[in-house]
């Protein structure tokens, strides 16, 4: 998951800030042949606020930032010509924090490329709407989200939920989640989690990062963090909708500033019955 960023951060901008300052900790071990301990210490410590600051200006998240000044950033602070291996040292760190920031510039490029896959709204659904409503190619989702143009966008984690409940006990819900599944590995299977085309002006899309899995314990949560992560596209607020019935996401999105459109009970798979006023 990519830490939140700056609102209005231009990715093509961020990326190529952040391959530029990684570019400059590699230069600054490769130059290393030769150079006494307290150059080569105030060249580290100098790139290092380098960094910081492309960060902050990048990334809201201070985790980022901070993660530059572990353990070994100290032991760097205190060297003298006279400590052992210290060159050795000053490389490794550089090396671990170049390489962390072509990790990030690659997580941006991953998230822009993702967002030019295809047209239309950005729209994320929860495990809710999947599976009390009707399935998601029989709704007119432009007509919900008020857009011409929809990208349904289902989370990883909604996936692992539906997974889950085909064991559940109760035989519709588990029924339900089989045929849910089952119709987005027909649909995704060929893009690899790619939009496909569902309806008229309407995609569908897994998004699966590269790398290893990050399943936090919870699920809410980390659907809000879809949400934000898209929004990082620079586009605010407007750019990404969510849609669900759930009160406890709803009211947590709302606080977190992320758009939320409650599902119409007209797709409701089973409609309540009206409550009787007689006694």
């Amino acid at each position: 998951m990519i830490p939140r960023l700056k609102d209005g951060t231009q990715l093509a901008d961020a990326q190529r800030r952040l391959c530029e300052t990684a570019t400059h900790g590699r230069n600054l071990v490769g130059s290393s042949a030769g150079q006494s301990v307290p150059i080569h210490q105030n060249s580290f410590l100098a790139w290092v606020g380098t960094a910081e600051s492309q960060l902050r200006n990048i990334f809201i998240d201070p985790s980022t930032w901070e993660r530059l000044y572990g353990e070994r950033h100290w032991q760097i602070y205190g060297l003298t010509q006279e400590s052992p291996r210290a060159i050795e040292l000053i490389n490794n760190e550089a090396t671990f924090q170049a390489a962390w920031l072509e990790e990030l510039a690659d997580r941006l490029k991953q998230l822009s490329d993702r967002l030019a896959a295809a047209p239309g709204h950005l729209t994320v659904l929860d495990t809710n709407v999947l599976l009390h409503f009707q399935p998601p190619d029989q709704v007119d989702w432009p007509a919900i989200v008020g857009t011409p143009e929809v990208r349904l966008v289902i989370p990883l984690r909604v996936v692992e939920e539906l997974d889950e409940k085909k064991y559940t006990a109760r035989d519709n819900l588990a029924d339900r989640a089989r045929r849910l599944l089952s119709q987005l590995r027909t649909q995704l299977a060929p893009s690899a989690g790619g939009p496909t085309p569902l309806r008229e002006k309407v995609t569908i899309e897994v998004p699966v990062d590269d790398g290893p899995r990050r399943r936090t314990l919870d699920a809410d949560q980390e659907i809000l963090d879809t949400c934000r992560e898209l929004q990082s596209g620079g586009q605010g607020v407007t750019f990404v909708t969510l849609v669900s019935d759930d009160t406890g996401i709803t009211l947590r999105a709302t606080a977190e500033g992320i758009r939320v459109v409650a599902m119409p009970e007209v797709y409701l798979r089973r409609k309540p019955k009206p409550e009787n006023d007689e006694p």
